[in-house]
């Protein structure tokens, strides 16, 4: 459907005197756009009690699997800048679910670790996570959701290359 809108698209984006925002809405760009925006406030909203976020849960994540890593490795396995990761850090260190202590193989970076409290938070949230994907994908019947992810994997992965800030695989 989406690729029939967007091809449909493309065929009146020669001339944009019709309805250039129907048109630029239904680019795949934007509609990503707003999926990512439906995401946050349903992520925020089932996990309000942990207050905590996406990029905190997918962090709390990354350490929980990785063990302790310096911060510039732990935004490249979750996509985050040097910046973002910093200040995501800081908030998760700030209540005591993250540890960070200078690198002692490389003064300039610093380690992050995952602590018993960060552990058990991420453990606890999981459950409102798993609700949060199910309400994102609520209106799609089963085979539609193997579907869309399979697709949104192959667009990450192919397109991963072309990032500000590449996944790095993790193994």
């Amino acid at each position: 459907m989406v690729t029939a809108c967007f091809f449909h698209h493309l065929e009146k984006t020669e001339n944009m005197t019709g309805a250039p925002l129907s048109q630029a809405s239904a680019l795949p760009g934007n509609l990503l756009r707003r999926c990512h925006q439906i995401s946050v406030a349903i992520f925020l909203r089932k996990c309000e009690a942990h207050n905590l976020t996406q990029l905190q849960y997918i962090t709390l994540s990354a350490l929980e699997e990785m063990g302790p890593i310096d911060q510039i490795t732990l935004g490249g396995y979750t996509a985050l800048d040097r910046n973002t990761v910093a200040i995501v850090v800081r908030k998760l260190e700030e209540r005591g679910l993250v540890t960070r202590r200078r690198n002692p193989e490389d003064r300039r970076s610093m380690l992050v670790t995952l602590t018993e409290e960060g552990e058990r938070l991420r453990n606890d949230a999981e459950p409102q996570v798993a609700e949060v994907q199910e309400e994102i994908l609520a209106p799609l019947s089963e085979s539609e959701r193997e579907t869309l992810c399979r697709l949104l994997t192959r667009i990450a992965d192919e397109n991963n290359h072309l990032s500000r800030v590449p996944v790095r695989q993790a193994g």
